[in-house]
């Protein structure tokens, strides 16, 4: 069967889903015609088309990223989190449309993916979706900018801890900037090296440490590589995620990792990362502060990146599901 794939909604997504679709497209290697689509606008003739066009029974419809088309026979839709309803828009009039619109994608779906144990459980608290539907294909992790970390330049500055992250609230970025403003770590001559954004009060808290506490919006692969090697740890407070890229490229470069204890990080992460409450100020504060006290140290040695799936397992998993829609022949 050939293999059609909602491509459109991953260039706007975050570079975690970015990551995810291009590794497992690198590894797919399906053997029929795959080809990339792009949702038509919202109307009745625009229904329509979506029928003709996603609707055939002898091909496959993928859509790698928390949307699709509401009319799709062999639909196959992957769900990386439930953020949108349990942080984004949960004080947001429109959450209700939200989650009435995607109720109709996932009751049409064949199968739902989620990226994790703990996005199918969250997925089960939000959608009214079916548990029969749900396949867990464990998200793959794999150093960034391989082939390019050895021209990045060496680093020659203060020692400092790294956190990837955004303003969203669940990100925890305040209460992250708060808990490192008042630990060891500044007095020690860490800086806290964050990239992406941070929420205003966080802003604030770095305009006050502005020799501890830097921001870079974006930085390449081969930089951000090379900041996994050379961090004193990963530091990810968050109090949600489906899989947190982050934490899985740390590890898989060899990087140690702080992070807080939410479901997927101990089920991806466990043995292989040091864990905190991301509720407590004190909490983190105090982790931070035994964490400064074994940097430079390899807090896992040789059991780090031990199991830790790569994209090639996620693509094998994604063949072997729809091998399974093939065999049925679209029924």
């Amino acid at each position: 069967m050939d293999l059609i794939i909602n491509s459109g909604p991953v260039a706007r997504s975050s570079l975690g889903v970015r990551r995810f679709f291009s590794g497992v497209m690198r590894y797919l290697a399906w053997d029929s015609t795959v080809s990339f689509a792009h949702l038509p606008k919202m109307g009745p003739v625009a229904r329509v088309a979506e029928l003709l066009q996603f609707g055939r029974r002898d091909a496959i419809f993928w859509s790698p990223t928390h949307s699709g088309p509401l009319f799709a026979h062999n639909h196959v839709v992957t769900l990386h989190d439930c953020i949108n309803v349990e942080y984004v828009y949960r004080n947001d009039w429109r959450l209700p449309a939200f989650r009435r619109m995607f109720n109709m994608v996932l009751a049409n779906a064949k199968v739902v993916v989620a990226l994790s144990r703990a996005t199918k459980d969250s997925a089960l608290r939000n959608y009214d979706l079916e548990e029969s539907k749900i396949v867990v294909i464990p998200a793959g992790f794999e150093a960034p900018g391989t082939a390019d970390v050895a021209i990045a330049p060496p680093y020659a500055g203060p020692p400092f801890i790294l956190m990837l992250t955004n303003a969203l609230a669940h990100k925890n970025g305040l209460r992250a900037c708060r808990a490192f403003a008042n630990s060891s770590a500044p007095r020690r001559g860490y800086v806290l090296r964050v990239v992406g954004s941070l929420p205003d009060g966080a802003l604030e808290l770095c305009g006050k440490h502005a020799d501890k506490i830097e921001v870079h919006a974006q930085v390449s692969d081969a930089v951000l590589g090379s900041w996994y090697k050379t961090a004193a740890f990963l530091f990810s407070p968050s109090l949600a995620e489906g899989f947190d890229l982050p934490v899985g490229e740390a590890i898989a470069s060899g990087g140690n990792v702080l992070c807080s204890n939410i479901p997927v990080h101990l089920e991806f992460f466990e043995g292989r990362a040091v864990f905190f409450d991301p509720s407590s100020d004190e909490a983190i504060t105090e982790a931070l502060n035994a964490a400064v006290m074994k940097a430079g140290t390899c807090w896992f040695p040789g059991a780090s990146r031990a199991g830790l799936r790569s994209f090639r397992d996620t693509a094998d998993d994604y063949r072997a599901v729809f091998r399974g829609i093939e065999r049925e022949g679209g029924k």
